[in-house]
């Protein structure tokens, strides 16, 4: 019963907390207004990505192929204790730099009782998702339209602690309680473009698409992303767009086959 338990518990609150990752906001920022290449230019974007997911997960060697479930923002915001998203890009002439970087804690609780009451189940859990994202790109295009080719690499991490109690309402005194702990993580190498189109010196459009997961139990990462910018001054950028991402990882008993969606706003700052 518990390992049962343990495996549809891990699903559940695997799947409210993690919200993938890694969006490329900074990846999504245009060069909307004159600049001199021939000097560094930079720019930090803290950003929201209202995230559903759906998908499979599973943890340890129990019976079955995961947990199935889909997941709204709503479901995954009520259940968020902290997160924080923020990139960054630096740029010299046709080369640059692309960070990202995603940080998301969620808690959740559940129970279950036997149908006599003489026995009940009860589970706090806490997952912690943490994906970092380093790639270096070339601007093979330039001009009013632009075409960045990059090769980069993700590294993602996937922590979670549950307590566990076993207790009787007959025998208050007779209770048990364990915890579970446990940290998954993986490096993806992965290659994408960038295109970006600037109507005039505030308003622009961007497309983007990557491809990778390479590493051992990385079966595939894909993610596509289109947005608009809108330059309120030449240092202050404006982002919305939605972006989709999906993500197979299968290793060691450890089910990640998800996939991640809905839009994002944020506002990048240039210097």
């Amino acid at each position: 019963m518990q390992g049962i338990y343990r495996q549809r518990k891990y699903g559940s609150i695997l799947a409210l907390g993690i919200i993938g990752s890694f969006i490329p906001t900074a990846q999504a920022a245009g060069v909307i207004k004159e600049v001199n290449d021939n000097q560094w230019h930079y720019e930090f974007t803290p950003y929201i990505w209202a995230t559903g997911q759906s998908g499979t997960l599973g943890v340890d060697n129990g019976p079955g192929n995961g947990q199935t479930f889909d997941q709204s923002f709503s479901d995954i915001w009520d259940r968020m204790d902290i997160g924080g998203m923020a990139a960054f890009e630096a740029r010299y002439n046709r080369w640059g730099i692309l960070l990202d970087g995603i940080y998301l804690r969620v808690s959740d609780h559940a129970g279950i009782s036997a149908p006599n009451g003489f026995v009940s189940l009860s589970a706090n859990g806490r997952v912690t998702q943490q994906q970092y994202a380093a790639a270096g790109y070339y601007r093979a295009i330039d001009g009013q339209t632009t075409l960045d080719a990059l090769v980069g690499l993700r590294y993602n991490v996937v922590s979670w602690d549950i307590n566990a109690q076993l207790a009787s309402p007959l025998f208050p005194g007779l209770s048990l309680s364990r915890n579970f702990s446990e940290r998954k993580h993986w490096l993806d190498p992965y290659a994408g473009v960038r295109v970006t189109h600037n109507f005039d010196q505030q308003w622009s459009i961007v497309g983007y698409a990557d491809i990778g997961g390479a590493s051992a139990g990385s079966n595939l990462t894909w993610q596509l992303l289109g947005g608009v910018n809108y330059a309120f001054s030449p240092n202050v950028i404006g982002k919305l767009g939605y972006r989709y991402v999906s993500i197979n990882y299968r290793n060691e008993g450890f089910i990640y086959d998800v996939a991640t969606s809905g839009f994002y706003t944020g506002v990048g700052i240039a210097w």
